[in-house]
């Protein structure tokens, strides 16, 4: 019995040359954060502005005919940004969930994040799709329209996700100070913002350099918050194998 033990407790353990590339990795993956607004707010330039969702038809067409390119590769930027935000999300995750506070939290983040970055594909597919047909002949100018029209028009699910993330990390900041509360309270702001639909995209854009400071903060203060506190043994009940697991 104890062999077997002695052997998962090996097994389990990871390989000293393993941890500090893991621990590396873990402490730069807030920089995705960084990466998605630098990435977002490029594909947005690149975009630039398209017709309202009333525009005309041959208006329609005729811009996407004259400015498909440049929406192909706004659609790219936007994808790999959403990808970033991904990491950027988790990471947030995992610092939330190290506070034996508000535990659901952390759960409340990790769905804003899925939520956030399914809707951001999904924007970046519209985009890279009209760059991708806007200047074939085969196009219908009604299929076209369509995807202008999604494409234009406020992403529900992407202000819901991102409201959802930032006000995990602003309960979490304000209460637990697992981050700072210059980045928690505007947090709670943008957060709140992001449901008020008339000024939702301007929060969105808020978002961008809120992501890139906290982003910067996460990084180079890895250890804000109170982590999960281990099991204690004063009074030496527990088996020798179990105390050193704890």
């Amino acid at each position: 019995m104890k062999q077997t033990t002695a052997r998962r407790q090996r097994a389990e353990t990871p390989r000293p040359d393993d941890t500090p590339t893991i621990g590396r990795l873990g402490r730069l993956a807030p920089l995705a954060g960084a990466g998605f607004a630098v990435l977002t707010a490029a594909g947005f330039f690149v975009i630039g502005p398209n017709p309202d969702s009333a525009a005309p038809v041959p208006k329609i067409t005729s811009f996407y005919a004259a400015h498909h390119g440049q929406l192909y590769l706004g659609g790219v930027l936007l994808a790999y940004a959403a990808i970033l935000f991904t990491v950027f999300g988790a990471a947030i995750w995992d610092r939330t969930r190290r506070t034996e506070r508000h535990p659901a939290a952390a759960g409340v983040a990790l769905v804003g994040t899925a939520v956030a970055t399914a809707s951001q594909l999904a924007t970046a597919t519209i985009y890279f799709t009209l760059g991708d047909i806007g200047n074939k002949p085969t196009t219908t100018p009604g299929a076209l329209q369509a995807l202008h029209i999604l494409g234009s028009e406020l992403s529900l699910a992407t202000a819901g996700g991102v409201a959802l993330l930032l006000l995990a990390v602003a309960l979490v900041g304000i209460t637990a100070r697992v981050f700072p509360r210059w980045l928690a309270w505007p947090a709670l702001i943008i957060g709140i913002l992001q449901l008020v639909i008339p000024v939702s995209f301007t929060a969105f854009l808020l978002f961008l350099p809120w992501a890139l400071a906290a982003a910067l903060i996460m990084t180079t203060h890895p250890t804000r918050g109170t982590p999960a506190q281990a099991p204690q043994d004063p009074a030496g009940m527990l088996p020798s194998h179990a105390a050193a697991n704890s």
